[in-house]
Parts: structure tokens; sequence; C-alpha cells
């Protein structure tokens, strides 16, 4: 065995103690039995109040501050989980180190979920992402200002919106998707791109602040 796998070999055995206590709080006991989520020692637990449920019980199909990215140091970035909404796991999903899940509302994570490192969700009322969907680096998806903004009437003038993500998406490096954001299947989101509308074009290249589609009948490989 050489020193790569003994070094995650030994992170994953020393996050056992926490995966066990975030099965345990998130799904039913019997679900919960089979390890279904693996959280790194390092994840930190701000809020477990809400539910997760897993479509496919089969032991570390979830797997939470594990892999990595070279401009990310294990020893330093650390996950978040803030769970006091519902989270729902179509199939495998991998969460890299540095990222935070902040779920309020309802996410949904399609199957073959990969979510790099230092990324940042914000769901506070409805965010779905579909199948085979990669979200890199320090990129960020929120389906709220955070902060509610009134008119004279004291109406609320800035409601959550949800997120929309078909399958097969590829979101690009220090992304911005915030709410209201749908995009079609096959889409590849270039880095440092901002997403505030819905777009209707499927297997495109959208890029740039503002976003636009600058290619169109593209593919990419995983």
């Amino acid at each position: 065995m050489n020193t790569d796998k003994i070094v995650k070999l030994i992170r994953y055995v020393s996050g056992i103690p926490k995966s066990i206590y975030v099965n345990f709080r998130l799904l039913p006991f019997r679900q919960a039995l089979h390890l279904p989520i693996l959280v790194s020692r390092k994840t930190k637990l701000k809020s477990l109040s809400g539910r997760a449920h897993i479509t496919q019980i089969k032991t570390g199909i979830v797997r939470i501050g594990f892999g990595g990215i070279d401009m990310l140091d294990y020893r330093y970035d650390r996950p978040v989980l803030q769970i006091k909404g519902d989270i729902h796991f179509k199939g495998k999903a991998k969460i890299g180190i540095g990222a935070k899940l902040l779920v309020d509302g309802t996410l949904y994570l399609g199957n073959n979920i990969n979510i790099t490192g230092d990324a940042l969700l914000i769901c506070a009322k409805k965010i779905s992402i579909g199948d085979d969907v990669m979200i890199a680096w320090r990129s960020t998806l929120m389906d709220t200002d955070q902060h509610a903004i009134f008119n004279k009437n004291r109406e609320q003038i800035n409601p959550d919106q949800e997120i929309i993500v078909g399958d097969n998406v590829w979101i690009g490096s220090q992304s911005l998707i915030l709410k209201g954001s749908d995009i079609k299947d096959g889409c590849i989101i270039g880095a440092n791109t901002t997403i505030t509308k819905s777009f209707n074009t499927e297997n495109a290249v959208i890029a740039g602040v503002p976003a636009k589609v600058l290619k169109a009948d593209v593919t990419w490989q995983h």
C-alpha cells in the first residue's frame, strides 16, 4: 500500500466517531446503522436539527471533507455542516475539503455529485441539483439574499427563489449562482461567472458577468 492510500485510510478511520454521530442525528436508526454518510474528523458541525434522506443506503455513498485539490490544505480547511432543513441524496456524492453546506430549506443532490474544495451552498428555500454535476472550487450557490429588503409599505421585495441545476452540468471555479437561476442539462459554466436568471439552452458554454451563452452544442467529460 502506497503512502497516499495509507493517508486516505487514516483520514477515513479518524472520521468514524463523527460520522456515527452525523448519521444517527440525520437519518432513521436502521439507515444510520449502515453509515451511508462519512465525514472527516475536521468537519465543523454547526447544527444537525434537520433531516437527511438517502435513496441508496450503502456505507460511504456520501463523503464529506475528503479528497482534495492543490490549493487547499487538509490541515486547515474545514468543511461545515449546518442542516436545519432537509437534504436529499439520490446517490453517490463527494463533498470536498472546506466545502460548506448551510441548509435551512430543501436541498436535492442527484447521483454522482462532485462538490470540490471550499464551495459554498446556502439553501434557504430550495436548490435542486441533477445527476453527474461537478461544482468546482470556491463556487457559491445561494437561493437567498440573506437579508430582507422592504418597500415603503413594509412589503418584502427580495423573496428567496429556487435554484435549478440540470444533469451533467459543470460549474467552473469561483462561479456565483444566485437565486432564480436555472441551468439546463449539459451546460458548462465558465470560471468566475455570475448566474442570476434562467438559461433555456442545453449543452452550452455560459460565461461572463453578466452571463451569456458563448457556445452551443458542446459536450464535456468528467
